[in-house]
């Protein structure tokens, strides 16, 4: 009895391999596209405007849903421009190596790190979306312009507004001069009295 189960048990098994090695492998089909016939851009994205009076910046956004996708887009096409106006780049590098050893048995340690950090803090008032399109693939690109007329009357109203401060503090300064002048040629009745 358990050499006929041992039989049976071999069989199956020989006719589970056979089955398995029977079949051919399947062939893997290769795709071989042309990246930019896949590719669907809008020709400004690849090719921007330029003007000496207009700031064009470009932004692209694949999210979750057509809305945030388009709202991002706009935005990140916003941070371009002000990336363009102004701009803080802050950098660091560390380069360190080491060597350890004797008699001809050394290791040595390498390590390079570089880091860049771009930081854009600038107020776009009267940017325009200009274009926005929607491709296929779920992408979304913007494009947005700003005057460049604009960023001057932006500075000129910094400006304004730094001198108004000035002259204001100016004026605070000389009503406290007055008050201390005031104060030292007409001393107050009850200085005098405590003495």
């Amino acid at each position: 009895m358990k050499k006929t189960v041992f039989l049976l048990s071999a069989l199956m098994a020989l006719v589970i391999l056979a089955g398995c090695a029977s079949s051919e492998p399947v062939a893997v089909e290769e795709v071989k596209e042309d990246p930019m016939a896949r590719r669907d851009l809008p020709d400004w994205f690849l090719n921007p405007p330029v003007s000496d009076e207009v700031i064009y910046g470009l932004g692209m956004a694949k999210m979750s849903s057509d809305s945030l996708s388009r709202d991002t887009a706009i935005a990140r096409a916003r941070r371009d421009v002000a990336t363009q106006v102004s701009t803080r780049v802050q950098s660091m590098m560390t380069d360190y190596a080491q060597e350890a050893g004797a008699e001809g048995n050394t290791q040595t340690i390498n390590f390079v790190e570089s880091i860049t950090k771009q930081v854009a803090d600038v107020e776009i008032k009267g940017s325009i979306t200009e274009k926005v399109y929607a491709a296929v693939d779920g992408n979304w690109f913007a494009m947005v312009s700003y005057e460049k007329s604009n960023m001057a009357e932006e500075v000129a109203d910094i400006f304004s507004r730094n001198e108004d401060a000035a002259f204001a503090e100016f004026k605070a300064d000389q009503a406290l001069e007055m008050l201390e002048t005031s104060i030292a040629n007409d001393p107050l009745k009850s200085s005098a009295t405590a003495e």
